[in-house]
C-alpha cells in the first residue's frame, strides 16, 4: 500500500485515497508443533491515503488530511458494523502518537494511523503518509450479522434539535469517553453526538484542547420543549464536569 501511495506521488497524484483486499503473512510459533515456526496467512483490508483532505473554496482554506480524518474515515465503517472501539498503540512502522488499535467486539481486528518518519524516509515518500491494516474476516463477519439484523424503522414525526457544546477538556481526554458519558446518562431523546471541530493554540491552556460537540435530541412522542431540552443540557454539562473535568469554553 505504501509503494502504491509512492506511485502515485511520483506520478502527480498527490490526493490519494486506495483500499485493497489482500493477503498478509506472519511467521508464528504458537500455530506449529512444539515451538516450530509456521507461515500464517491473514485477508486483510488495507487502507492508503495522502494528500489534501479538503481543497481551497471560496469560503475554505486548503487542508492536509491529518490522522483524525482516518479515524473518522473507519469510523464510518465501523458505524456499519456495530461500531469500532480505539486503544493507544499501534504497529512499529507507524507514527508513535498518531495511531491506533482497533477493536470490534472486543476482538482487536487492526491498526491505523501515519506513517513513521523514518519508514516515509525510507520509502522515499515526500509527503505524510496514512495507513490502516484490518482483518478482513470479522469485518464481513459482522457485515452480514448487522445486515441480517436491520430493520426499517418508520422516521420520528417530531422534529429534531440540535445543541452545541463548546468544551474545554484535558488532553488525554477522548471524544469516545465524552460520548460514553453523555450516553451514560440514559437520557432516552438523545438521538445522536458529534465531534464537530476541534481546536489547540491561542487562547487553550497549557495541557488542554477545545472540542466542539454537537448532540441531536428527538422524541419519538411528542416535540420536545425548551425546558426539557434545557434540563438534559445541564445533566451533560454536570456530567462531562464531574467524570471528565469538561468546562464550557463560554464559561
Amino acid at each position: 500500500m505504501a509503494a502504491a501511495l509512492e506511485w502515485n506521488l511520483n506520478h502527480g497524484q498527490r490526493d490519494a485515497r486506495l483500499f485493497e483486499f489482500g493477503r498478509h503473512y506472519r511467521m508464528d510459533s504458537s500455530a506449529g508443533r512444539a515451538g516450530e515456526m509456521v507461515a500464517v496467512e491473514t485477508r486483510v483490508l488495507s487502507i492508503g491515503a495522502t494528500g489534501l483532505a479538503r481543497e481551497k473554496s471560496v469560503d475554505e482554506e486548503t487542508r492536509e488530511y491529518a490522522f483524525a480524518d482516518l479515524k473518522g474515515d473507519l469510523d464510518a465503517l465501523g458505524d456499519l458494523l456495530g461500531g469500532f472501539e480505539w486503544k493507544t498503540g499501534g504497529a512499529a512502522w507507524l507514527h508513535t502518537s498518531l495511531c491506533g488499535r482497533i477493536f470490534l467486539d472486543d476482538r482487536e481486528i487492526g491498526v491505523a494511523g501515519q506513517l513513521a518518519r523514518r519508514v516515509n524516509e525510507r520509502l522515499k515518500l515526500r509527503h505524510d503518509a496514512f495507513l490502516a491494516e484490518l482483518a478482513s474476516h470479522p469485518l464481513c463477519t459482522a457485515w452480514r450479522a448487522a445486515r441480517e439484523s436491520r430493520r426499517l424503522v418508520a422516521l420520528p414525526r417530531f422534529p429534531a434539535v440540535e445543541r452545541d457544546f463548546s468544551l474545554l477538556l484535558p488532553e488525554g481526554v477522548r471524544f469516545a469517553d465524552v460520548s460514553q458519558a453523555i450516553h451514560a446518562l440514559g437520557i432516552a431523546e438523545i438521538a445522536s453526538i458529534e465531534a464537530t471541530d476541534l481546536y489547540r493554540g491561542k487562547n487553550v491552556p497549557s495541557g488542554k484542547y477545545s472540542l466542539l460537540v454537537r448532540v441531536n435530541f428527538q422524541s419519538r412522542e411528542a416535540t420536545l420543549t425548551e425546558v426539557q431540552i434545557n434540563d438534559f443540557c445541564g445533566k451533560i454539562v454536570s456530567t462531562l464536569a464531574s467524570r471528565l473535568g469538561a468546562v464550557l469554553r463560554s464559561q
